[in-house]
């Protein structure tokens, strides 16, 4: 039975934001479960926002194919179980979601994505009752990352909230969400003996480095500057609960 239940909203989501501290549960004994929601291929033909990702991606021939394997490859390294609930990445699921201000602006009212994902967390919920899960505060604002803060909000309990990152080290983007959401601290997770796990589960994300940081030694050093930035001394990730929807 998982102790700990992550939900990464795509492949890379858990890794980046609390990859140090699954990685501790589970050298404690404490069972780690990332639930990958955005995982199903497209399903029709691209749009050319999507188009245009796939090529950065270097991934054109299949990209979820391979990410799915970048995915499996970094939750082996951290030691926890994978699940994939094969629902579109916005780009895939909804025309309207065309471009970078579209899936970082305001979710669309009839985006299949809310009920979808609902049903899928309650029946998850009662699978595994005694979980405490994580999900993300949604720095930010990616539209997905957005839905899936709302819908844990309304049907998970023991729900703790992990900073998204890349996001939150950037632009001020973290204090601006925590204003709006005006969650309560819960924890601040030492992740001294588990940063070099979380930074080579990342750098397993080949397809996204580019996209996200430029490099891996970019990626290792902005990850590492703000693990430093929330912890007293050393490195560590922060989690948060409650606050508003």
């Amino acid at each position: 039975m998982y102790q700990h239940i992550c939900l990464s909203p795509h492949f890379d989501d858990a890794a980046l934001s609390l990859g140090g501290a699954l990685a501790g549960w589970q050298a404690a004994g404490e069972p780690c479960l990332i639930v990958t929601i955005c995982s199903a291929p497209p399903s029709g033909e691209l749009n050319s926002f999507a188009a245009y990702l796939h090529e950065r991606w270097g991934a054109a021939s299949d990209p979820i194919a391979i990410r799915r394997a970048e995915d499996q490859a970094a939750a082996q390294r951290l030691g926890a179980d994978l699940l994939f609930l094969e629902q579109h990445d916005a780009i895939y699921r909804h025309a309207a979601y065309d471009s970078a201000a579209a899936i970082f602006g305001t979710p669309i009212a009839d985006d299949l994505l809310w009920t979808s994902l609902t049903s899928q967390l309650q029946a998850l919920a009662q699978q595994y009752p005694n979980a405490t899960w994580y999900a993300p505060l949604a720095v930010g604002n990616h539209v997905d990352h957005q839905i899936t803060h709302g819908v844990a909000a309304k049907v998970l309990a023991n729900l703790r909230w992990y900073e998204d990152l890349p996001y939150s080290a950037r632009n001020n983007a973290r204090d601006q969400r925590l204003a709006e959401v005006q969650p309560i601290l819960d924890q601040v997770i030492a992740i001294d003996q588990t940063l070099a796990i979380k930074l080579a589960s990342v750098a397993d994300y080949a397809s996204q480095i580019f996209e996200l940081f430029g490099t891996v030694a970019a990626m290792e050093q902005e990850l590492s500057t703000y693990a430093a930035s929330v912890a007293e001394q050393g490195f560590a990730e922060r989690l948060w609960r409650g606050g508003q929807v």
